[in-house]
């Protein structure tokens, strides 16, 4: 088999042309479960329960609510999904009574000032919303500290590797 001078040109091009497109960006995901509204404000939410701060770069830089989307959109519980969508619903319900607006539509205050609220009932939740608190503090930590951000940057994991200085363990040897 021979190679025409076209053939190597060609593959040449394409072969010259495979870093440009290893650095193009790569679109959104998008959401598989929540809708672009809900999506939205879960984003929001789980970045003021974990912010980004001096030590980390926060749950939206970690992909929290993509990962809650992608649990949610697999979710071995049939009631899990229509848990979060209701708890969605009565964050916008609360937002509405007290600021007469969505929770997107806020103020960064004004959010903080409802999450304040249901936060407050945390330990024993009555309403829908203070009780999707719960659901969205818990799967904000589990997603955050799964992610490489959570894990590498945040807790500093170094993976399976002697770390210096006295073992702190139990010696069997």
């Amino acid at each position: 088999m021979t190679i025409s001078r076209r053939d190597m040109i060609q593959a040449t091009a394409a072969a010259m042309a495979l870093p440009a497109l290893a650095k193009a960006p790569r679109p959104s995901p998008k959401p598989l479960f929540f809708t672009p509204a809900e999506f939205a404000l879960v984003d929001e939410m789980s970045d003021m329960i974990i912010p980004t701060d001096q030590q980390s770069a926060g749950a939206r830089a970690a992909g929290v609510a993509l990962y809650i989307d992608g649990r949610l959109a697999e979710a071995f519980e049939k009631d899990q999904p229509e848990r979060w969508r209701a708890g969605i619903k009565a964050v916008e319900a609360l937002s509405t009574e007290m600021h007469g607006k969505a929770f997107m539509a806020a103020t960064p205050e004004q959010r903080l000032a409802l999450l304040t609220r249901i936060a407050a009932a945390e330990s024993d939740p009555k309403s829908d919303a203070e009780k999707f608190f719960r659901e969205i503090k818990s799967g904000t930590v589990r997603a955050y500290y799964t992610s490489k951000i959570g894990i590498h940057d945040d807790q500093q994991y170094k993976g399976n590797v002697i770390q210096p200085g006295e073992y702190a363990g139990y010696d069997a040897t």
